[in-house]
């Protein structure tokens, strides 16, 4: 069996993985799809191609504005001629009902808003019926596309290598709460609690996000809009999560969206407490899971009440993350991935086309 992967996010990272400097579980399985006995799997690449770079720039404003690039699509549209499966991690492709030959397996988060969509947008409803599987992050979204092909929630997961719950020594400066990510957030929320907290606040942020007049204590951290290791490197964030009193996801409490999933799952991890907005369509919550705080979107005074019991009630927080750490093992090894994942790959490999 051949299988072409597509994960165009990942090429320039696997010699960091390797290296444990990066959190494997990023590859989203293409370890053990390449180690599968009677397997062929083989990485595209998105910058081998023979196009012109001005060309490139072209399809890409015209007609994959919304797909993962001109470059991953031309790839991909080979792979469909050469392999029985192509199995996107980067979800749905703009060409995808135009193949004739191989079967098609993606990866999705949501689904896309009902209302007009151009002719090539990759989650036209002609493009998601010409699947044969969804692996899906959510619950919510493999009901939603289950609507158009064989669908499967498989729950993210987390590199408990890298993120191994261990403590480091505490920071000379005092307590801190760390808050980290780009997409979806609610900073402003967290600033405005933080006025009310003794205790340092960390923020690894696009500084675009930067609210105005952040107090002494908010320690700001500017990143990129590439992921929070263009600010500082993961072993450094690990240790931030080890010495941290807890981890704040603030939310901007979009229903239908799953951010904060990847922080929610390394805070986990590192068996510390997290508050999170209550926001998005994520099946695992702290509050209900007893490793932490929900808190309502846009309530500063209830962030600020939820640091603060963190602050006076450390032996309910060490439960906290304790408890946090457990799920995490149970629920999100990336061995638990996997094996789901490559399960997944072999039905729709085994099912008649």
């Amino acid at each position: 069996v051949k299988i072409a992967c597509i994960h165009p996010y990942i090429e320039q990272r696997r010699a960091e993985i390797q290296k444990g400097l990066y959190p494997r579980n990023h590859l989203w399985g293409i370890e053990a799809i390449e180690k599968k006995e009677g397997w062929d799997a083989n990485l595209l690449s998105s910058s081998k191609h023979s196009i012109p770079n001005i060309l490139e720039k072209f399809l890409n404003r015209v007609l994959f504005r919304s797909s993962p690039g001109a470059g991953v699509e031309i790839n991909a549209w080979k792979a469909f001629k050469s392999c029985d499966v192509v199995f996107s991690i980067c979800g749905p492709l703009s060409l995808a009902r135009f193949r004739k030959s191989s079967k098609l397996v993606s990866w999705v988060f949501s689904m896309v808003e009902e209302k007009p969509i151009h002719y090539f947008h990759p989650y036209k409803k002609s493009n998601l019926s010409s699947h044969e599987g969804f692996l899906c992050l959510t619950p919510k979204a493999e009901r939603d596309f289950s609507n158009y092909a064989s669908s499967k929630f498989i729950p993210w997961c987390v590199d408990m290598k890298l993120f191994d719950g261990k403590s480091e020594n505490d920071p000379p400066g005092g307590p801190f709460f760390l808050a980290t990510g780009k997409t979806g957030r609610d900073y402003q929320t967290l600033v405005k609690a933080s006025r009310l907290l003794n205790a340092e606040v960390r923020i690894i942020g696009p500084i675009s996000q930067r609210p105005d007049n952040t107090p002494p204590n908010v320690n700001w951290i500017s990143s990129s809009s590439d992921p929070p290791d263009q600010a500082i490197d993961y072993p450094t964030l690990r240790k931030w999560y080890s010495q941290c009193k807890a981890v704040c996801i603030p939310l901007s409490g979009n229903a239908q969206d799953t951010c904060g999933y990847t922080n929610l799952l390394e805070g986990m991890a590192m068996a510390k407490p997290v508050i999170m907005t209550r926001s998005g369509c994520l099946h695992i919550n702290p509050e209900k899971g007893d490793f932490g705080f929900s808190i309502a979107p846009q309530n500063p005074k209830s962030w600020a009440d939820a640091m603060n019991s963190v602050l006076q009630n450390p032996r309910k927080s060490e439960v906290f993350g304790k408890t946090g750490r457990k799920i995490a093992e149970r629920d999100f090894s990336i061995e638990h991935f996997e094996r789901s994942t490559i399960s997944f790959l072999q039905k729709i490999i085994e099912t008649p086309s």
